[in-house]
């Protein structure tokens, strides 16, 4: 039996709060979990491609240069290694975000995790999962038509339909769990925005997925204790983190003409 936490637990709205409560609770209760996460985030951080120096003119030519030869039986080849390239990645990378959504619901409710328990469960609900992404998916690039920012508004709306998933007490699936999320996020998508982002934005990106599991246990638990009464009004750290990468963007560029009026200056001395 999961050992369970007995401490009283209030709301939190200091997303900087929100976001260090959830690591913290994350490592204390679930550290196979969070060890793993934070492996992946690194590795997905140094292996993200950074920018290359090839124009996308030359890369499409590159394709068609290289494909033009190719015989049906290549085609075929190339296809079907790709829908199981795909069909693998997709796989993978549902399984290890379902075992991160059901340690977010077991730590909202304040039990301890075995990483081995939350693979276990995410394996076996994997089907119902990748449909559940699906969903999300669809609704964000619809969301996007309209424009960039609902789309963006709304993948934080749905943040928490994967921790909702995996809540038994409600059995939801597919958009039933994207209801719900939407239910416990209203009136408090700036708390869920800025929860997510701050420390992501301050650590540029490293801890994602620590950040998001741990976030999420924290505000489906506040959210669900809630229930569909009015939450309290966003912090201001909420608000600064929606213009910090503008503050962070007019920082740098003040830096970087300081760097070069400087070294312009000791140029001129130096004659």
């Amino acid at each position: 039996m999961p050992k369970k936490s007995t401490s009283k637990v209030t709301y939190e709205n200091n997303p900087f709060f929100v976001a260090s409560n959830g690591i913290t609770l994350l490592f204390n209760s679930a550290r196979g979990m969070a060890v793993l996460l934070l492996v992946l985030s690194l590795i997905n951080f140094f292996t993200n491609p950074r920018s290359s120096d090839d124009k996308p003119d030359k890369l499409w030519n590159d394709v068609v240069h290289t494909v033009t030869p190719w015989t049906v039986g290549d085609w075929a080849l190339a296809l079907g290694s790709g829908l199981v390239i795909g069909l693998a990645f997709i796989m993978v990378s549902s399984l290890i975000a379902g075992a991160a959504a059901h340690t977010s619901y077991k730590l909202s409710r304040g039990e301890e995790v075995k990483l081995s328990n939350a693979f276990r469960v995410a394996f076996d609900n994997l089907w119902g999962f990748i449909w559940l992404q699906l969903i999300i998916f669809v609704k964000i690039v619809l969301w996007s038509l309209l424009l960039i920012v609902p789309g963006i508004v709304m993948a934080f709306r749905y943040s928490l339909a994967g921790t909702a998933f995996f809540d038994e007490r409600k059995n939801f699936r597919g958009n039933d769990a994207v209801k719900e999320s939407l239910r416990l996020t209203k009136g408090a998508w700036f708390t869920t925005f800025a929860s997510n982002m701050l420390l992501n934005l301050l650590s540029f990106g490293v801890i994602s997925n620590v950040v998001s599991t741990g976030v999420n246990a924290v505000l489906y638990r506040q959210f669900g204790d809630l229930g569909d009464k009015k939450k309290p009004d966003a912090h201001w750290l909420s608000w600064l983190t929606l213009v910090l990468p503008f503050i962070l963007l007019i920082f740098f560029i003040v830096l970087v003409i300081s760097i070069v009026v400087g070294i312009a200056i000791g140029f001129s001395f130096s004659k």
